[in-house]
């Protein structure tokens, strides 16, 4: 393989993942055109979760800086913001970065933003760029969004907005009172009173269709008959009594199904009798009519002793899936594991099993400081695109003092600002 053409192909990797390897690669051989990669990290949004993630908009943007074909990448990216039409993250991602290029004073990238706007939206993403409309123009932006909503809505009556754009104006400028001003400008502009009424009918819609508390008799009654689940905001504030109640009441529950549900807790919490309990649930055959088996290994990461080590490493080595056993280590681990964890590491290529094993990797390490993280992450490092994991992985690296040089550099270049942040800590 010629040296160019893989030199190429490492750098469509990084760039994929995210990490500061592909701004390197690119400052460190001026002579080869990397344009047509840049163009693909330009137009999609690589990350394994575009949502939670966030565009990589700058992380591309400083990669097109020190570009020499600026020009032709720049062209490419007004026409994607122009045509994307199948991914709202790739539209997210398109519309923060021409506005990096509008903030250059690009007079021609900043009317591309308008001229996008609601034109012709992906369903269920009409909200896409009304954000760099307001950051851009402030308030003469947020006139502008309210009437071209007014006028969408005047055009599909069936729309509804919730004037969440408003929202977030109101938050950071405190000396506006912003529906005032708005309500004011819609005397004389019926698109922005249309918009204004649609979010009204929105809330009193909301309002009729809200649901009334519940009531129960005590938590293991909220558990059992809560539809469909007891929600994780109160999942999450149980009190210590409650927990042992729930507990109590699994030691006696002869029911398959309410004990999956009340099993379900100790994914959240420990399980705070005798560990051999959830043990026995979890050696029992697994099923896909309930999770309860499931639900009750999860809850073994939580217990140490030596049978339910035992019991994960056997499942681990002799298993299809080794990677819903690994959580069980978080208590159980032992020096040498790092050995076992990289095997694993090596051998996953599926973007979804990588993204498991560098959550679970993370709770390991963050239980159990060592500097035999440092392989196992590594490989995790090198393969991952989820930039909140791998902010999660470098953290722990630094941790444990074994940061590579080469990683620190990297990471100076990395999509995730809060990961370029860590390149200057010990």
């Amino acid at each position: 393989m010629k040296t160019t053409t893989r030199i190429k192909q490492q750098f469509l990797k990084a760039l994929k993942c995210g990490t500061g390897e592909a701004y390197l690669i690119l400052k460190n051989n001026p002579e080869i055109n990397f344009s047509d990669q840049i163009i693909k990290g330009a137009l999609n949004i690589y990350a394994y979760d575009g949502q939670s993630e966030g565009d990589r908009a700058q992380y591309i943007f400083d990669i097109i800086s020190i570009s020499k074909q600026k020009d032709k990448i720049r062209k490419a990216v007004l026409q994607g913001l122009a045509t994307e039409q199948n991914d709202t993250w790739n539209l997210t991602h398109l519309f923060a970065l021409t506005k990096l290029y509008a903030q250059q004073n690009d007079s021609e990238a900043k009317q591309a933003i308008y001229d996008r706007f609601l034109n012709h939206p992906i369903e269920g993403s009409d909200w896409v760029g009304e954000s760099e409309i307001v950051e851009l123009d402030g308030l003469d932006g947020l006139f502008y969004v309210s009437e071209k909503y007014g006028r969408y809505i005047e055009q599909n009556p069936d729309d509804w907005q919730d004037g969440s754009v408003i929202r977030h104006f109101q938050e950071e400028h405190m000396d506006i009172n912003v529906y005032e001003v708005l309500n004011d400008r819609a005397r004389s502009n019926k698109y922005i009173r249309i918009y204004l009424d649609n979010i009204e009918q929105t809330k009193a819609i909301r309002e009729k269709h809200k649901k009334e508390p519940v009531h129960y008799e005590d938590i293991v009654d909220e558990v059992l008959t809560s539809k469909p689940s007891i929600s994780v905001r109160r999942k999450r504030n149980l009190t210590e009594n409650e927990v042992n109640q729930i507990a109590e009441r699994l030691i006696e529950e002869t029911d398959k199904s309410a004990i999956e549900r009340l099993l379900d807790i100790f994914n959240s919490y420990r399980f705070p009798y005798n560990s051999n309990i959830m043990l026995n649930f979890a050696k029992q055959k697994r099923t896909h009519k309930n999770s309860m088996v499931d639900n009750a290994i999860s809850a073994l990461k939580y217990l140490k002793s030596q049978s339910i080590r035992e019991f994960a490493l056997d499942k681990v080595q002799t298993t299809k899936n080794p990677i819903d056993f690994l959580e069980i280590l978080i208590s159980n681990y032992k020096s040498g594991d790092a050995k076992l964890l990289s095997e694993i590491a090596n051998k996953t290529n599926s973007e979804y099993k990588i993204e498991q094993l560098a959550g679970i990797y993370t709770d390991i390490y963050k239980a159990n400081q060592t500097k035999e993280c440092k392989e196992p992450l590594e490989i995790l490092y090198s393969k991952m695109n989820c930039a909140i994991h791998r902010n999660g992985i470098v953290k722990i690296l630094i941790e444990n003092g074994v940061l590579s040089d080469k990683i620190r550099e990297e990471i100076k270049y990395d999509c995730d600002s809060d990961t370029r942040a860590l390149s200057e800590k010990k």
